[in-house]
């Protein structure tokens, strides 16, 4: 009977000790800044759209070890805006990301979606990316498919990718 209480308090020590505690995160989430690339068109299931240029400016966050959150846009002449999230990580020099995309036309009535992978080399920050849409003409009911490929170059400052929590986040210079 003794042991039977002994098992019981320390069950109730170890209870007691484990709901106290606080859980901390194994890093911090670390905004790394702002940037621009131009994409140029390489293939595209429309032809008129290869060697077609567009910015996208986006910002690069740290969630914790080699793991990477994007939150960018496209601003279209004359359009409305392209908005660009999703997460990826690094895969030993490479940033590889799945990214979703939404825009809403102002001159028509197209809603485009679509899932985007890019590939950035951590080097020089150029990188690579195809994309496949789903889109739907409000106005007519109808449905597209697109598929689109390109290259990214660098055009705005580098962001610094080799950051942690022991080493200081060294300034991002932003265009």
């Amino acid at each position: 009977m003794k042991g039977k209480y002994s098992v019981l308090a320390l069950t109730l020590v170890l209870i007691l000790g484990l709901s106290s505690a606080q859980a901390q995160a194994a890093s911090t989430p670390t905004y790394l800044g702002k940037t621009t690339w131009t994409a140029t068109i390489t293939d595209d299931t429309n032809s008129n759209k290869i060697g077609a240029t567009f910015t996208i400016t986006g910002g690069v966050t740290k969630v914790g070890d080699e793991f990477y959150l994007f939150q960018g846009y496209v601003i279209p002449n004359g359009d409305g805006p392209f908005v660009i999230s999703g997460s990826g990580f690094l895969n030993v020099n490479t940033l590889e990301y799945t990214l979703s995309e939404s825009q809403w036309h102002t001159s028509e009535t197209w809603r485009d979606s679509g899932v985007m992978h890019v590939s950035i080399d951590k080097t020089n920050q150029n990188g690579a990316f195809y994309d496949i849409g789903h889109d739907f003409d409000q106005g007519t009911r109808a449905w597209d498919q697109r598929f689109t490929a390109g290259t990214l170059s660098l055009s705005g400052s580098p962001i610094i990718l080799n950051t942690g929590s022991t080493a200081p986040l060294l300034p991002l210079l932003l265009e």
